[in-house]
C-alpha cells in the first residue's frame, strides 16, 4: 500500500471540584482542527466499520530480525523508546540518560549523552533528529540545540534563551525545527479548566525566526500548581512533508501538508468505544488520600492511542484489545481510505516502525530490557 499513491496532566479539599469552570463544553474541544489564519472546511472521509481487505481479522506474522541487548554492559536499558534510523542505516535509542547509537546489526557504537551544562553535555535529553551525516540533540535546563557527528564529535552548540511550558519535537526540514508547544495559560487561585492549545511551531537551528504554523484546541486542569491535560494528542510524520494528527476522543484523524501549511483532508471509520476497566486510573490531579480532584475522567477510552508509518500506510493501534490477539491495529491508504486491520500480539509495545519492520521494547523473565527488531510477514 503506497501511502504516496493517491495523493495529489496538591493538595485540596475534593469539594472544590464542583467549582471548576469550563470555557466552553468538553464536546466543544474536540470538533474541530482550526489553523491560525482561517477556518477551512475540510473533506472529511467517512469509512465504514470494516476495511477492504478480506483477510482482515488476523494476528499479524512477524519474524524476528535483530535483538538489541545491553549485555555488553556499556549501557543498561531501563525504558528504551523514541526510536530512529538514521540516513547510513544506524540505529539511535534513547533511555534514561542514555542516547545510544548502534550499527545496523545492532552493535553498540556511542553514546551521546554526557550530563552537564558545559559545551556538549545535556540534562535532560528531549529529542533529536538527524541532517545528512550529523545528529541534532534537543536538550532542557538549558534548553540547547546540540549537533554532533555520528562519531560523536561537538560540532555546533546554541542555547536557547526561550523555553517552553510543553514541547514535542516532530522533525527537522529544511533547517528549520518542526514541534508542538503549549503557552502556560494564567492560573486563577480555585481548580479550574483553562485553555492551552496545541501550537504546531518551527523555529531555525539558531532557535530564532519562530513561525506558528497550526492551532489544535486543547485544555488543562489546573489546581494549586499540579495540572493534568483533558484529552491526549497522537502523531505520525511522513518524509518531514506530512502530519498525521489524532487530537480527539473518538476517531478521527487529519492530514496537514507542512509544505502548503494547510489541512488536506480528514478521515474517520464508524467505530464501536470502548469503556475503561473499573481498575483503570485516568491521569489527573489527585490529593494526598488517592482522591481524584479532577478532571473528570471519561466515559471511554480514547478510540486511537498511537499512530504509526509503515510500508508507506498509517498504522493506527485502536482502544480494541482482544486478551489472545493483542491490540486491534487499522491500517489507511494517504487518501483516507480504509485498507485493512489486524491483531498485533507482543510481548511488549511498539517503539518505531522502519520500511517493513517494526521495533518492540521486551522484557524477559529476568526482568532483563531489550528491543527487538521484527520483519512484517503478513
Amino acid at each position: 500500500m503506497k501511502l504516496l499513491k493517491k495523493l495529489p496532566y496538591l493538595t485540596l479539599s475534593l469539594s472544590l471540584l464542583a467549582n471548576i469552570t469550563y470555557p466552553h463544553s468538553p464536546e466543544d474541544d474536540h470538533k474541530i482542527l482550526q489553523s491560525e489564519k482561517a477556518d477551512q472546511a475540510q473533506e472529511t472521509i467517512k469509512n465504514p466499520a470494516k476495511p477492504t481487505n478480506p483477510e482482515a481479522g488476523r494476528i499479524l506474522k512477524l519474524q524476528q530480525e535483530l535483538n538489541i541487548t545491553d549485555e555488553g554492559g556499556e549501557f543498561f536499558f531501563q525504558f528504551p523508546g523514541n526510536l530512529k534510523v538514521a540516513p547510513d542505516g544506524s540505529i539511535f535509542i534513547e533511555d534514561r540518560d542514555l542516547l545510544l547509537r548502534f550499527s545496523k546489526n545492532g552493535k553498540f557504537l556511542h553514546n551521546y549523552f554526557k550530563k552537564g551544562k558545559g559545551p556538549g553535555e545535556m540534562n535532560f535529553e528531549l529529542d533529536y533528529a538527524f541532517q545528512d551525516e550529523k545528529l541534532i540533540a534537543i536538550s532542557s535546563n538549558p534548553m540547547k540545540i546540540i549537533t554532533f557527528d555520528f562519531n560523536g564529535e561537538l560540532l555546533d552548540e546554541v542555547t536557547l534563551h526561550q523555553s517552553f511550558f510543553f514541547f514535542r519535537f516532530l522533525f527537522l526540514k529544511n533547517n528549520r525545527l518542526y514541534f508542538f508547544r503549549n503557552e502556560r495559560p494564567q492560573e486563577g487561585d480555585k481548580p479550574e479548566v483553562l485553555d492551552a492549545p496545541y501550537v504546531l511551531t518551527s523555529m531555525d537551528m539558531k532557535g530564532q525566526n519562530l513561525k506558528k504554523h497550526l492551532t489544535l484546541p486543547y485544555q488543562i486542569f489546573v489546581a494549586g500548581g499540579a495540572l493534568s491535560g483533558l484529552g491526549r494528542m497522537t502523531t505520525a510524520s511522513y518524509k518531514n512533508k506530512y502530519l498525521f494528527i489524532s487530537n480527539t476522543e473518538e476517531y478521527l484523524v487529519k492530514v496537514f501538508d507542512v509544505e502548503s501549511q494547510k489541512v488536506l483532508k480528514s478521515f474517520t471509520r464508524k467505530y464501536k468505544r470502548v469503556k475503561p476497566p473499573k481498575d483503570y486510573r485516568w491521569a489527573g490531579v489527585y490529593d494526598r488520600q488517592g482522591n481524584r480532584m479532577g478532571p473528570p475522567p471519561p466515559k471511554y477510552l480514547y478510540d486511537i492511542s498511537a499512530m504509526y508509518i509503515v510500508n508507506d500506510s498509517l498504522w493506527v493501534r485502536t482502544s480494541t484489545k482482544d486478551p489472545d490477539k493483542g491490540y486491534l491495529m487499522d491500517v489507511f491508504e494517504f487518501d483516507g481510505s480504509y485498507a485493512d486491520s489486524f491483531y498485533l500480539k507482543t510481548e511488549g509495545g511498539i517503539i518505531s516502525t522502519h520500511e517493513n519492520s517494526i521495533f518492540i521494547k521486551e522484557t524477559d523473565e529476568n526482568d532483563l530490557v531489550s528491543v527487538v527488531k521484527y520483519k512484517i510477514i503478513g
